[in-house]
């Protein structure tokens, strides 16, 4: 065989390869979310995945690096779909509409994909604490993550529209309420419209981490919930906006 012609045939194997282990990724990712990493058992998800047990052994060593590989598949996953706006909302002049506007690509994205956020719910530990990361890629990207984070938080505390404080604490206590917000959501039956969840987190954070005028400005006359002039500017936002 010639390599021009083996080439073909084997970007066309990588194709298929690639295709098949994230369809083994797609049904772990939902048995571990609905039953938990201890109640899961490989069997099932060979089962779930139209394969045979060895097969799936050929893929993934065990349960753990099985469960492992989802988490980092979808870590990433969320990272790509943030990491364009928060580029841009670094390299614009800081406004808190920019920044509810930042925050609803991530909180989109988790309410999207409700089995990931099951389960790394399941994990029981708080998302900002090193346990929640265990292996270096994990690490790796939760610490990209909350450094974009904490830049975003320094900009909006040199530019006076956020209260001072150290801006790693400010996101690790952001990471904390989201995660609240977000358990309450899933225990709740996820039957709420994904818009008003992430209208109560954007307003959590307004009460928080604003200063009083910017808050007052932002939110309705009660303090409940965000007024309907700033939710007709995150409507009308774009990255030309920021």
């Amino acid at each position: 065989m010639s390599v021009a012609t083996s080439r073909p045939a084997n970007s066309l194997k990588a194709a298929k390869d690639a295709l098949y282990r994230e369809h083994i990724l797609d049904v772990a990712e939902q048995v571990f979310a609905e039953r938990g990493f201890a109640q899961s058992r490989m069997q099932d998800i060979a089962r779930q995945a139209g394969m045979s047990l060895a097969t799936l052994y050929q893929n993934y060593p065990g349960k753990k690096d099985l469960h492992r590989a989802v988490l980092i598949a979808r870590d990433q996953a969320m990272l790509n779909a943030v990491v364009g706006r928060m580029q841009a909302a670094l390299g614009r002049q800081p406004s808190v509409v920019g920044l509810l506007w930042l925050m609803q690509s991530h909180l989109s994205f988790l309410l999207e994909h409700p089995n990931y956020l099951k389960l790394i719910l399941h994990e029981g530990h708080a998302w900002y604490h090193s346990a929640a990361q265990p292996t270096k890629d994990e690490q790796a990207m939760w610490d990209q993550g909350l450094s974009m984070m904490s830049r975003v938080f320094e900009q909006g505390i040199q530019a006076a529209v956020l209260v001072p404080g150290d801006p790693a604490d400010h996101a690790r206590l952001l990471m904390a309420l989201q995660q609240a917000r977000l358990a309450s959501w899933v225990a709740a039956g996820m039957v709420e419209d994904h818009a008003a969840v992430i209208a109560r987190i954007q307003a959590d954070f307004v009460r928080q981490f604003c200063r009083p005028g910017e808050a007052a400005r932002l939110l309705s006359e009660d303090g409940a919930s965000l007024s309907d002039r700033t939710k007709s500017s995150l409507q009308g936002v774009d990255q030309s906006e920021l």
